[in-house]
């Protein structure tokens, strides 16, 4: 076993939460969000110096709103800085998706905690908008730009700054040696 394994066990061990295991380094377990409960399945890939936790969506997409979903997940990833959602198109299911690069094989439990926890936070932040375009026929536009404004801290503009040499100018400069 990898120490990133060893590491993720201690920590589901130490908080006292029961999971199943696999002979390849993968865990699952049944988390509650704020929202639902989630499938969460974390899994070391030590050749690839890799750790990566997936947290399922307990509904499933219907086949006639798959296109309508995949639109919304687009829209939800855009300027997402860390992990993925995925929609598998055949089956309608819906995840999210946090990997992370391990340091020396190794995580540290702070890193495990804060990527379960990224990933159940995506999921109860936008499976309303998942939910309002699957059941009340929201446009997937309409229903992240609703999501977002909520989690949206008063102090966060409605759009980033952008690049454009012209806007460098508001820039503060005060920090300048």
């Amino acid at each position: 076993m990898s120490v990133a394994y060893d590491e993720l066990i201690h920590v589901l061990d130490e908080r006292e939460i029961q999971y199943s295991t696999s002979e390849n380094e993968v865990v699952r377990t049944d988390l509650r969000g704020e929202l639902a409960s989630y499938r969460v399945v974390a899994r070391v890939e030590s050749e690839m110096g890799l750790f990566q936790v997936f947290a399922y969506s307990p509904l499933r997409a219907p086949e006639g709103s798959r296109q309508a979903v995949a639109e919304t997940i687009v829209r939800a990833n855009y300027g997402l800085r860390l992990g993925k959602f995925e929609l598998d198109i055949d089956d309608g299911e819906v995840r999210f998706q946090v990997g992370q690069l391990l340091v020396d094989g190794a995580l540290g439990s702070k890193a495990i905690d804060r990527i379960i926890c990224t990933a159940l936070d995506m999921l109860d932040m936008y499976l309303p908008a998942i939910l309002s375009v699957i059941y009340a026929n929201e446009l997937p536009e309409d229903a992240i730009h609703r999501v977002e404004a909520a989690f949206r801290r008063p102090d966060e503009s409605e759009d980033p700054p952008s690049n454009r040499p012209e806007d460098l100018d508001d820039v503060d400069e005060s920090n300048d040696a």
